[in-house]
């Protein structure tokens, strides 16, 4: 937080650290919710996939992946941090 604050002179460099870090924030939490909510990795599909003649089901929905999703809401919530802190600083030097 300290070297996100640091890094920026102007309001304007303020509000752009606020909006990439407000970003960040939202797609890992909406990730983290879709891993959550399903049970299934990130990168595998939730239907069924066709190799050769055959029908590939999905893997079965795992405490694992949906632990794993929570700490991906964590992790965007972290970064929401950042981004509260640098709004507020560019709302300090505009008042004063």
């Amino acid at each position: 937080m300290v070297v996100t604050l640091a890094g920026a002179d102007s309001p304007s460099e303020h509000l752009q650290l606020a909006a990439f870090t407000a970003m960040a924030a939202v797609v890992f939490i909406w990730l983290g919710r879709r891993q959550r909510r399903t049970g299934r990795s990130l990168v595998a599909p939730n239907e069924t996939m066709r190799a050769g003649d055959r029908l590939i089901q999905p893997p079965p929905p795992s405490r694992g992946h949906r632990t794993a999703g929570c700490v991906w809401i964590g992790v965007g919530g972290i970064f929401v941090l950042p981004a509260v802190f640098n709004v507020v600083a560019a709302i300090r030097q505009l008042i004063g």
